[in-house]
């Protein structure tokens, strides 16, 4: 051995670490900037949450996994307290979602901080994205392009400060990705190996999205290696030795929640809530939804046309694609790129969350098509180096119209998500308003906790200091009888969140706490004030109880601004000593209202209503019985029917129960 030869293997290993440094470090420098990103859009875009309740699903679920539960208690009553976006078996709450995303949102709370899984999700998007565009494309400035397009587009932008999975999937997809082109490539075993073990994580989170990404890109493998039959049946059979594992977690994990090996939790949730076109629906006390094959094609339209407005340069972006595409159009391997691009939209044709989705597209993103922005992001790529090698100038000035036509967009999506979750901090302050152990009753939340009140999380087994419920009407007397130890409140939003988000000038909400009586005699006086809001003569104010209907006309000279009182008696049937005129309540009533109006005539018709109060009541022995406060409503003329109070300020209406002494 030669002087020089010596000298060659010693340097050659260090060599080699300097290349990969060199070739890695822009890679690192583009996951800590998607670190950043993430932690900053968390802390100051979001809050209180997003819109989509799947996040508080989530961290309910990881609640309760880092007791080392699956399954959380129903307290005895479990319709009382079922979260949203879950099932009940044996009386016991489980989520709907499999164990992939969930898990790494538990290291994320065991490291003492979740909202770390987030960061990690981001940045494994930009890794995955950079592997995948420099295996497609052989090419290591097309690859980081490519990364940085990823992580500035508004819609990784916005989903990084989300306690979603779209971004942790779309970093598994393209990493399996990667891992099994690169695996054909250099024929290395453990290549393949690590793709089915990323792609069966991949399906331990989004099972649908595992399959399409599987289909994708297994069948751009058959297509470009199909004369290699020997070499592609090895290579997918290591592919299946790392998946397999995975698999079996996952069929196990269906077994332990569902009782069946192929039925997944979110079947079992809601045997609606799956494929094909016909009744849908998530949730078993929700109300069905008809999908239909015109509702499939406007879903995937929709999200269509609000994919530009969350891609790197929007339209301008859209036109680059098409370039990249037309550059990249005798390269085989582009077909990898339109595979994945084809499948996601194709697939999702078939399941009615493309359509449900594609109504708050706009807000955060075409959430099912966010596997489409990795290719979108190489064929930017591609348009842009092809024109650094053309001209710089051109270069420099496509970069800078892909700049100006994304911050408009960027900037919008920014604020639009933050004042949505602006508008639900109300509720986490609410907190604060319950002393000792308190029985929370969500008004008007629902058949399900978290989709009102994304603060409503109870804990795995109910025994937190405060217990949150959902509003039951008259079956609310025996949740507190059930639970005499804790102080009872209603908890009220004179907004819901649907409201916010389809309306953004409107104010933030105001969250009431109010605490609850139960106002129990033989006979209870019913005492309405009602105050004139408009200059119509006629004020009138009616009880309606059962079939009767007790209206009393309070003035027909009112101003705006005058006050009047009305009162009623109402008693259990048989009571002794009930004044003349007392309603006699129902046995089989579960609620009687009051409403006020006003009107131009005196006549019977002459005040129309404008509020409404409704009052769980009930019959116990000799006693009537009603819950207090009441449920207020506020008749909408756009929809002409009563909806759920706008003001918690008393606008017309205030009503108070007391014992008839």
């Amino acid at each position: 051995m030669t002087a020089t030869d010596d000298v060659r293997i010693r340097t050659a290993p260090s060599s080699r670490a300097g290349a990969a440094a060199g070739e890695y470090w822009p890679v690192a420098v583009l996951a800590f900037v998607a670190i950043a990103i993430s932690v900053t859009v968390h802390h100051f875009v979001f809050p209180a949450y997003s819109w989509n309740r799947d996040e508080v699903v989530y961290l309910w679920q990881v609640q309760g996994l880092a007791e080392g539960k699956t399954l959380t208690s129903g307290g005895g009553t479990p319709l009382f307290f079922q979260p949203w976006l879950s099932g009940i078996t044996g009386g016991q709450f489980f989520s709907q979602y499999t164990l992939g995303w969930p898990l790494v949102l538990l290291v994320g709370h065991w490291l003492g901080a979740t909202a770390s899984a987030l960061a990690f999700a981001t940045a494994l998007a930009v890794v995955g994205t950079y592997a995948f565009a420099r295996e497609v494309t052989r090419d290591r400035w097309i690859a980081l392009v490519a990364a940085s397009v990823l992580v500035v587009s508004p819609v990784v932008v916005v989903q990084s400060g989300m306690y979603l999975s779209y971004l942790f999937s779309l970093g598994l997809g393209a990493l399996f990705g990667a891992s099994l082109l690169a695996g054909l490539r250099l024929r290395k075993w453990w290549l393949l190996v690590t793709a089915g073990a990323l792609v069966g994580w991949l399906f331990m989170t989004r099972p649908f999205d595992g399959v399409l990404w599987a289909v994708a890109l297994l069948a751009y493998v058959v297509f470009a290696h199909w004369r290699e039959k020997a070499r592609l049946f090895r290579a997918l059979a290591w592919t299946a030795l790392g998946f397999l594992p995975l698999l079996i977690a996952t069929i196990a994990y269906n077994k332990h929640i569902t009782g069946s090996f192929t039925e997944f939790p979110i079947t079992a949730a809601d045997p609606r809530d799956t494929f094909g076109f016909g009744t849908k629906g998530f949730g078993t006390r929700w109300p069905s939804e008809n999908f239909t094959i015109g509702r499939g094609v406007r879903g995937v339209a929709r999200n269509a046309w609000d994919l530009p407005p969350f891609l790197t340069g929007s339209y301008v972006g859209v036109v680059l694609v098409a370039v990249g595409l037309w550059l990249r159009r005798r390269e085989r391997s582009t077909f990898a790129l339109l595979a994945v691009a084809v499948i996601f939209p194709l697939g999702y044709f078939f399941f009615w969350g493309i359509w449900l989705s594609s109504t708050f597209a706009h807000v955060s993103g075409p959430i099912y098509y966010v596997p489409v922005f990795l290719p979108a992001s190489v064929l930017i790529a591609t348009t842009l180096c092809a024109a650094w090698k053309r001209n710089r100038w051109l270069a420099v000035g496509v970069v800078a119209l892909v700049v100006v036509a994304t911050a408009p967009f960027m900037v919008n999506r920014i604020d639009v998500n933050h004042g949505i979750s602006e508008a639900q901090v109300p509720w986490r302050e609410a907190t604060a308003k319950f002393h000792g152990r308190a029985l929370v009753i969500v008004d008007r939340s629902g058949p399900y906790l978290l989709q009102l009140n994304p603060f409503s999380e109870n804990t795995p087994d109910l025994d937190g200091r405060i217990l949150y419920a959902t509003d039951q009407g008259t079956d609310n007397f025996q949740l507190l009888e059930r639970h005499p130890d804790r102080t009872p409140y209603f908890e009220a939003t004179n907004l819901t969140p649907y409201e916010t988000l389809t309306d953004y000038t409107l104010p933030v909400p105001t969250i009431t706490v109010t605490p609850i009586r139960v106002e129990r005699a033989p006979t209870l006086t019913v005492r309405a004030t009602v105050t004139a809001t408009t200059d119509d003569p006629v004020v009138a104010a009616t009880l309606r109880a059962g079939s009767v209907v007790s209206q009393q006309v309070l003035s027909t000279t009112a101003r705006k601004g005058d006050t009047f009182t009305a009162e009623w008696h109402v008693a259990a049937p048989g009571a002794i000593g009930a004044p003349a005129g007392t309603v006699v309540l129902d046995h089989t009533a579960t609620s009687f209202l009051v409403d006020a109006g006003s009107g131009t005539d005196a006549g019977a018709t002459g005040a129309r209503p404008s509020e409404q109060w409704r009052f769980a009541e009930r019959i116990v022995g000799a006693d009537a019985e009603v819950l207090t406060p009441g449920r207020g409503y506020t008749f909408t003329t756009r929809d002409g029917v009563f909806g759920p109070r706008r003001s918690t300020a008393l606008t017309m209406l205030s009503v108070q129960i007391l014992p008839t002494p």
